[in-house]
């Protein structure tokens, strides 16, 4: 059920009228249900699955959030996650490890029939491992199974995000309330100004950009370049598109739903530039994934250098689970190569050259715009990996560069 189809238009509506009827005790009910109706529009088997997974990790949390012995607890986290981790991987990225080692492996991958990915499975599973590191943590000490429905299938942020995150999410669940007034004018905007990135401008964009990147010897470098900046302007406006929606959505209950962009195409490098771009997904990577990893590989500090191996590695690391959370397939992972090479060329160049040269340090406007313009030539181009159908057809096009 997506956002821009007549049928959720529908659902908001009914849904929306019904939340601001109910008393405010049955309220996130409404929300609880509706989050069953939404996802069920998408298949009854996904409905048993997020609920089974909710379940399951509400289960856990419970468990790591009482007395016992502490190598207990880890090994039960531990568990845990790896079981949403492979929970992810075998809807998302079975049918594409079993094909892509079909040739190096006797057998195959066991794939039980032709696997659909339940609707937003990277985006759950993700809030859901987030929730149990924070249990584990103690971080998150009180929770009740009706806040944790409420924040598992909140439907605003099923389809694309923001991921969520339990603690900013759950005080607001006991003072839900319909927006009124200047809110909801506020949230009707939000709402409107999503639609129109979606349907107005990316949806046309793609439209134009799309058939492009299957390619055809007619095309030439100059083609794709426009095709990559065309696609550049699509997928910001897209995702741009469908997070605004679920923020406002989100304000129509009540609810603050976090920001997910914030002008990264305005970014002067691209550790800034990631910062901004898709931030609740870079935010939890961050948090979840390489700061431990940095910590694991901390390097002793030596002299006078800037430039920190640790730092590059993990980095690196962690662009390629970007790109590979973000589909299945070679060309994800080579778009998060590059995107783990692009970042690691840039610390390089900031910790051996730029603290070297004095004059680069100096505010300029002339530097300002050439590092903005470098910094979004460098993701642009990198689009071509994942907006070609296959890995075949993306080296096709960046061979017309050549």
């Amino acid at each position: 059920m997506y956002f821009n189809s007549w049928v959720f238009a529908a659902f908001a509506v009914v849904v929306t009228a019904l939340f601001a009827l109910a008393p405010q005790r049955w309220r996130a009910y409404v929300l609880i249900l509706a989050g069953l109706a939404f996802y069920a529009e998408s298949g009854p088997a996904n409905v048993l699955l997020v609920v089974a997974a909710a379940l399951g990790t509400y289960g856990v949390a419970r468990v790591l959030a009482g007395s016992g012995a502490r190598e207990r607890r880890v090994a039960l986290a531990f568990a845990a996650i790896a079981a949403l981790v492979v929970l992810l991987a075998y809807f998302k990225y079975a049918h594409w490890l079993s094909d892509a080692f079909a040739g190096a492996l006797p057998g195959r991958f066991p794939v039980f029939g032709p696997l659909v990915a339940p609707l937003a499975i990277s985006f759950f599973t993700f809030e859901f491992i987030h929730f149990l590191a924070e249990v584990h943590a103690g971080r998150i000490k009180e929770f009740t199974l009706k806040q944790f429905l409420v924040f598992a299938l909140f439907f605003p942020t099923m389809i694309a995000g923001p991921i969520k995150r339990y603690g900013t999410f759950v005080p607001q669940v006991d003072g839900l309330r319909p927006a009124r007034g200047a809110e909801l004018h506020a949230a009707l905007y939000r709402i409107l100004l999503g639609l129109f990135k979606k349907v107005a401008i990316a949806d046309p964009v793609s439209l134009f950009a799309q058939p492009i990147f299957h390619p055809d010897p007619s095309y030439t470098a100059a083609t794709y370049l426009v095709a990559l900046v065309a696609g550049s302007v699509k997928v910001y406006y897209d995702l741009g598109g469908y997070s605004d929606m679920a923020i406002g959505f989100g304000a129509l209950f009540g609810v603050r739903v976090p920001e997910n962009f914030a002008r990264p195409y305005r970014a002067t490098n691209l550790v800034a530039f990631w910062s901004r771009w898709h931030m609740s997904l870079t935010s939890w990577v961050r948090d979840y994934v390489y700061v431990p990893m940095a910590k694991r590989l901390r390097e002793p500090r030596s002299g006078r250098s800037a430039i920190r191996p640790s730092v590059i590695v993990s980095m690196f690391a962690v662009m390629v689970i970007v790109g590979v959370w973000h589909g299945a397939g070679w060309q994800f992972v080579a778009w998060g190569v590059w995107n783990g090479a692009c970042v690691a060329v840039y610390h390089l160049w900031r910790g051996g050259v730029v603290r070297r040269v004095a004059w680069l340090r100096a505010p300029s406007p002339a530097l300002t715009a050439l590092s903005t313009g470098l910094t979004y030539a460098s993701f642009t181009f990198g689009l071509g990996w994942i907006a070609a159908p296959s890995l075949a057809d993306a080296l096709t096009i960046y061979r017309t560069f050549l």
